[in-house]
């Protein structure tokens, strides 16, 4: 594997650029206290609720351009997942586990009704959310995510099945010592998060005609990691889907986008 390929794959989810004036991430959050462990937050905006979900090995500042635009018109509730950001670290991580964790936040926060932006790993959570509680997930923004592994192009899989310590910039293990709560455990969050990537299954196929929420599939069409035409395969299986291709557009949808912006507000306004 190039080192090149794997430092674009991190550098992705890893938004040392074009940073925003306010430190999102990093700008006095909260703590919620869920089965033995912390769940780092931040809450902007006022309005209807959105979830907003981090790609793998990010955290709440993959929403650096996102915020600012969204928390005029709704309220924004940006976490760390665990082992993630500012968050606690969690023993294993996996979609099934980390989905769990996000069920018990929206039960914790006493949520009626929701909606989900998720990114990469933030989606496929989001997905597994939406089959675990139905009746509390109105929409999903689904992005950049895939059903598996082996959906991924042939590079994209070959990364995660590399994917080591080793292969990171510096950047990532100084972010992840200033940030997290257990700094020691830097080389096991590394490995948990490949065993969660080389997972057989990510969303099992045959939940996506169950899942009554409305879902915007939203993806780049220059995606180096996901083929376009998966993008098509989770469309053609939800009954309430939309999908939307981005052009000119990587992995990183959400990154300096305003189109994605004006996007996501048309898609979580409309009833």
């Amino acid at each position: 594997m190039r080192l090149t390929s794997a430092i674009l794959f991190l550098l992705i989810n890893f938004q040392v650029f074009g940073q925003s004036k306010v430190e999102y991430g990093s700008n006095h959050g909260q703590y919620l206290e869920i089965d033995n462990t912390k769940i780092y937050y931040e809450q902007y905006g006022e309005g209807s609720p959105i979830l907003l979900l981090h790609g793998g090995m990010g955290s709440i500042s993959n929403f650096n351009t996102l915020i600012p635009d969204l928390s005029k018109h709704f309220k924004l509730i940006a976490i760390d997942s665990p082992s993630h950001g500012r968050s606690y670290s969690i023993d294993s991580l996996s979609y099934n586990i980390l989905a769990d964790y996000v069920v018990k936040i929206v039960d914790k926060l006493k949520f009626d009704k929701i909606d989900i932006i998720g990114y990469s790993d933030g989606a496929i959570i989001g997905m597994l959310v939406a089959d675990k509680i139905p009746n509390k997930i109105n929409k999903i923004v689904f992005g950049a995510g895939a059903l598996n592994p082996h959906s991924s192009t042939p590079e994209g899989l070959k990364i995660l099945q590399n994917f080591s310590p080793e292969i990171l910039p510096e950047e990532y293990v100084t972010s992840y010592n200033k940030k997290s709560p257990n700094p020691n455990h830097w080389e096991e969050f590394v490995y948990n998060s490949k065993e969660m990537w080389l997972e057989d299954i990510w969303i099992p196929k045959e939940i996506l005609p169950k899942i009554e929420s409305k879902v915007l599939i939203l993806f780049g069409d220059r995606d180096p990691f996901i083929p376009l035409n998966h993008s098509f395969e989770i469309y053609n299986d939800l009954p309430n889907g939309e999908l939307c291709i981005l052009p000119k557009k990587g992995h990183d949808i959400f990154n300096n986008s305003k189109i994605t912006n004006d996007i996501l507000l048309t898609f979580l306004s409309k009833n």
